[in-house]
């Protein structure tokens, strides 16, 4: 080694050009960088390592090996690269990096006497994970941070493994080591405070556990963990807290199995979001469980809308006449007047559509009232629908529409001209010119466009085609947007006198 430059050889350039005339000189350097990894003398390095500083100081190791990883091969594999142009640096640099991790864990200090090749074959990762288990977190650290490995491989696997043995020390109190815990972690990513929370709870710290988990900002990972160490009301409160709603269906439900019904309820009636939702969710799945609840609430109305509901899943009529009272009951007792006697009118209707399917062999129970008003005037059976129409009170307005429906349904002109002439109608008769148009009937309909009221008469006219007639009204009632109207309609009529007619009446109009 007398040739380095560090000596002033004067043989050194001949040397040199030797090697690099017979094209050996970047084996040379190759074998230079290799031969550096077998290297264990630290003296060595530190001397050579002045030389090469630059790809190999880093602070942090200080504390387990000032001695930096280099030696003479690497000083004098640094010397000779400089004459080559295509030489790898990487390979240089790589070689530096991995003594300097080697030259720390063979410390005396440490005790892992690794050969280059055995790291190599053994890979970083593996090497991190000796030294975790040896406990020995401030050097995995630094290591990690030198070869800057991604955090949740490197630094904050190793602090979870630190966390996770700092809660089996038993002679410190829950406090200090919760505090402990987050000022470590603070900044460390991908952790998670539920795993060391576990590791807590394994080894009897369910109080410091507890401190854990509330570092945890997931809810996901809080709930499961708390259920598991029987904190049930903590577990509810932070499903809730999280607002997703599968979470709290999935305590209400551990709750559920793991209580007996009456301490189940009463956690519920203190978290009105849990209840809301697990009532949701009774009113499709399980009706048993919402009438219970509505019984222990002594919610009245809500059990009589129940009974109501349950009522329309019966086939039979005594049971359904059964439910109903109940609920008629039960709005009694919540003081809803209108409920009830609405319910009451439902147990009314329901007896006399059974008395009429009996008597007349007509499908009517379970029907509405208006539908079996429908049903009965469609079928003639006119005595029955005027005493439904009595007895229920249908408003007079309902019950001629639905009897000039039924009837021109049927096209009984005759009877409809009748009913017409019973007495006044309510509805007034241009409904019976649309019902007769409707059906295609306008010679029908003429009959009615007499009785028709003068404000209604344009539209009677036009109704059944009859364009004179409708001018006529208009023009007498002197109104603008009635004229306007007619004349719209006689974009394709031949009688230019009528749309002359019409359009001096619109001119007059408007003057005044």
């Amino acid at each position: 080694m007398s040739w380095l430059p560090t000596k002033e050889s004067q043989k050194a350039d001949e040397y040199l050009r030797e090697i690099k005339e017979q094209s050996l000189l970047g084996e040379a350097v190759r074998q230079c960088v290799e031969a550096a990894g077998h290297e264990h003398d630290i003296e060595t390095q530190k001397i050579l390592l002045r030389v090469r500083h630059t790809y190999t100081h880093r602070p942090g190791f200080s504390h387990y090996q000032e001695n930096l990883p280099e030696n003479i091969s690497l000083k004098a594999a640094s010397f000779g690269k400089c004459f080559l142009s295509n030489f790898p640096a990487e390979y240089f640099v790589i070689m530096c990096r991995d003594l300097r991790v080697l030259n720390a864990v063979r410390s005396y200090t440490v005790g892992i006497p690794l050969t280059h090749t055995q790291y190599k074959q053994m890979t970083c990762q593996v090497l991190i994970d000796r030294l975790v288990y040896r406990k020995l977190y401030p050097l995995a650290i630094e290591i990690c941070r030198y070869l800057k490995t991604p955090e949740y491989q490197g630094v904050s696997r190793v602090l979870k493994h630190w966390a996770c043995c700092k809660v089996q020390q038993k002679e410190e109190s829950d406090e200090a080591i919760a505090r402990a815990v987050s000022v470590k972690l603070a900044e460390a990513a991908g952790i998670s405070y539920s795993e060391i929370a576990s590791k807590a709870y394994e080894c009897g710290r369910t109080e410091l556990a507890i401190k854990l988990l509330e570092f945890e900002p997931r809810s996901g990972e809080q709930v499961p963990l708390l259920l598991k160490m029987k904190r049930s009301q903590l577990a509810l409160s932070k499903a809730i807290e999280s607002g997703d709603t599968d979470l709290v269906y999935t305590v209400v439900t551990y709750l559920k199995n793991e209580m007996n019904r009456g301490d189940f309820f009463m956690t519920l009636r203190n978290q009105p979001v849990a209840l809301s939702l697990y009532r949701q969710f009774c009113k499709h799945q399980e009706q048993d469980t919402i009438k219970d609840l509505f019984n222990q609430d002594d919610d009245h109305q809500e059990l009589g809308s129940f009974y109501v509901k349950a009522s329309y899943k019966e086939k039979r009529l005594e049971a359904r006449l059964s439910l109903l009272q109940s609920a008629v009951d039960e709005y009694n007792k919540a003081k809803n007047e209108f409920a009830a006697k609405a319910t009451d009118e439902e147990m009314r209707l329901l007896r006399f559509q059974r008395r009429l399917e009996e008597e007349k062999g007509e499908q009517l129970l379970g029907l509405s009232l208006q539908d079996t008003l429908r049903v009965l005037l469609s079928v003639g059976l006119n005595k029955p629908a005027e005493q439904l129409y009595k007895d229920f009170r249908v408003p007079d307005k309902r019950y001629w529409w639905l009897k000039i429906t039924a009837l021109a349904d049927k096209e009984d002109w005759d009877e409809l001209e009748k009913f017409a002439k019973s007495k006044k109608s309510p509805i007034g008769y241009l409904p019976f010119v649309e019902v007769c148009v409707k059906k295609h009937n306008k010679s029908e309909a003429k009959k009615y466009i007499s009785r028709v009221t003068p404000e209604q008469k344009v539209k009677a006219h036009l109704a059944v085609g009859d364009l004179e007639g409708a001018a006529e009204a208009a023009i007498e009632r002197r109104s603008e947007a009635e004229i306007s109207m007619v004349l719209s309609r006689c974009l394709s009529t031949t009688d230019r006198g009528l749309v002359d007619r019409l359009n001096r009446a619109r001119s007059t109009t408007a003057k005044k």
